[in-house]
């Protein structure tokens, strides 16, 4: 682990992370120990953004009685909400997506879903249903997506295999390459926004509202969704157990989230 030693810490006004792989272990648990590390710093008037593919209730739930984030990026950057949980701004798939959303959906074997506010609804029962259930803490609805045409849709998400979820993205950036962005939040997770939705779009928004920038920030992350937060930010520090790609494509890498990297890679930088 080696963090910059050119730079004035006190610069740094914004700490932002990413939850599972980086705050969050396998089990979707935060170590103590990087939650205490985070309270000091806000204690000394840093602020802490989550950014995160979860919805903002998921996310609170997860997050009680550990500490209380300053502001949300979430959904993967499609909706973003302030300190009380004031909707900060929303970004929602086009609606000439969503037939051939449903279209190429239908066509693999995963669990597909997609996420009306704080509600995530799929389209056909899978037992990956109930894994989805346990790690967001959250209820699915079963809807057919067809009546979902003139709904506010923030994001779809698809679960499967690797191999899978590969061919659906080369599918749908060949029949949608103008209304939608797709990125993986894990090997076996395919992540579909509105075009230009990203952490990093919805980290930039976040930060207007707080009156802060991108240089001012420094963000950790573990996947292909947080690179390009990562890329944009003052200190992208990737954890140490993202894949090489990432770790290859930032300035710094902490330890592994069960080593309790960010709190690790946080206390030297700041000496705390």
């Amino acid at each position: 682990m080696t963090v910059p030693k050119n730079l004035n810490p006190s610069e740094l006004r914004f700490i932002a992370m990413d939850m599972d792989g980086t705050i969050l272990d396998e089990g979707y648990q935060l170590s103590p120990y990087v939650a205490n590390t985070l309270k000091k710093l806000q204690n000394q008037g840093k602020k802490l953004i989550i950014a995160t593919g979860r919805v903002y209730t998921a996310a609170k739930i997860t997050l009680a009685n550990s500490f209380e984030p300053d502001a949300f990026v979430c959904t993967n950057g499609a909706d973003i909400f302030g300190p009380d949980g004031t909707a900060i701004a929303y970004h929602h798939i086009p609606v000439e997506a969503l037939p051939i959303l449903t279209e190429v959906g239908r066509r693999h074997d995963v669990l597909f879903c997609c996420y009306i506010g704080e509600q995530w609804i799929y389209d056909r029962y899978s037992p990956l249903v109930d894994f989805y259930e346990k790690r967001t803490g959250m209820k699915g609805i079963q809807k057919d997506f067809d009546s979902l045409i003139g709904e506010d849709i923030l994001k779809f998400l698809a679960i499967g295999s690797n191999e899978e979820l590969l061919e659906m993205r080369e599918e749908l950036a060949n029949l949608a390459p103008d209304l939608l962005d797709t990125v993986f939040s894990h090997e076996t997770m395919l992540e579909i926004v509105a075009r230009g939705v990203s952490k990093r779009q919805g980290l930039e928004e976040c930060l207007r509202y707080l009156g802060g920038s991108l240089e001012e920030t420094i963000a950790f992350g573990d996947a292909e969704n947080d690179l390009e937060m990562l890329k944009a930010v003052k200190v992208g520090v990737a954890m140490g157990n993202a894949h090489t790609s990432i770790q290859t494509a930032v300035p710094y890498v902490t330890a592994s989230v069960d080593d309790d990297g960010v709190a690790r890679f946080l206390e030297e930088l700041f000496g705390i």
